[in-house]
């Protein structure tokens, strides 16, 4: 048995618990950087539902931003959706030594569920002439056409948002664009031409998700091929078909190109 009062055998980590109250909306939940311990990775912090009655299905919904569900300094961050009335989320952060909690960003995404795509969440397209704009972790943004592979497949590089904007035989008002945040969580439909996903959030897409207007699905399709940071690959999918890895892992890479419909 550990002798816990053994100071060679256990270190001393503080813990502190915030109950936070939000609106409806959709959230980012993220620990400011600072440095950590190499060996326990420590300060951290974990978000979850408080304890007690469940809330209604759906009224707050979490993704951690990584598959244990810690949050780590300057690591990616939770997002969190919240429905009609409004809801609590539980956050608790761990560290070690004499120094105050760390500090943690709060930042919404969007007013409410369904807000315009003008939010800080989903911009508006930046002012590019390229057909497709990837914005891509550590990198920026990255310009390419329809056909190019944006990201780069084996470097586990996220892909945080996208736009685009087809040259030839296809305009904005022709389809829509919608992004995978999560398992059954899907972003509301874009305009085809506005940028779907974030910026410098270290909010990765998940997947993503096309579909044409009637006149132009008549004649023609998307054929969409994704890799995934978990090495995974999908496609080639076609338009409405939901792109993403069934782990839902990050998404590292990405083609979208067009065909004539058959038949």
């Amino acid at each position: 048995m550990s002798d816990f009062s053994d100071p060679n055998q256990a270190v001393s980590t503080n813990v502190a618990t915030r109950t936070i109250r939000l609106d409806p909306g959709l959230f980012a939940l993220s620990l400011s950087p600072t440095a950590a311990d190499p060996g326990l990775g420590l300060p951290a912090a974990r978000v979850c539902l408080p304890p007690g009655p469940s809330a209604p299905h759906g009224a707050l919904q979490i993704v951690p931003g990584r598959d244990d569900g810690w949050l780590s300094p300057g690591g990616q961050a939770a997002l969190i959706r919240v429905g009609a009335g409004g809801g609590h989320a539980m956050v608790t952060l761990y560290w070690i030594g004499a120094g105050p909690a760390p500090a943690m960003k709060l930042e919404r995404l969007n007013t409410e569920p369904g807000a315009s795509p003008a939010t800080p969440g989903f911009p508006a397209p930046p002012a590019s002439t390229a057909e497709v704009v990837a914005h891509i972790e550590g990198l920026g943004d990255v310009e390419g056409r329809f056909g190019d592979w944006m990201g780069q497949r084996g470097s586990g590089r996220s892909i945080e948002g996208f736009s685009l904007a087809p040259r030839l035989g296809l305009s904005g008002a022709d389809f829509e664009i919608r992004a995978v945040l999560g398992r059954d969580w899907l972003s509301p439909w874009l305009p085809g031409t506005h940028f779907c996903g974030s910026r410098g959030l270290a909010l990765p897409l998940r997947g993503f998700c096309l579909r044409l207007h009637a006149a132009a699905a008549a004649r023609l399709d998307f054929a969409c091929l994704a890799r995934f940071v978990d090495g995974s690959e999908v496609g080639p999918v076609g338009g409405n078909q939901i792109c993403a890895a069934p782990s839902f892992a990050p998404l590292e890479a990405f083609q979208v190109g067009l065909r004539p419909r058959m038949g």
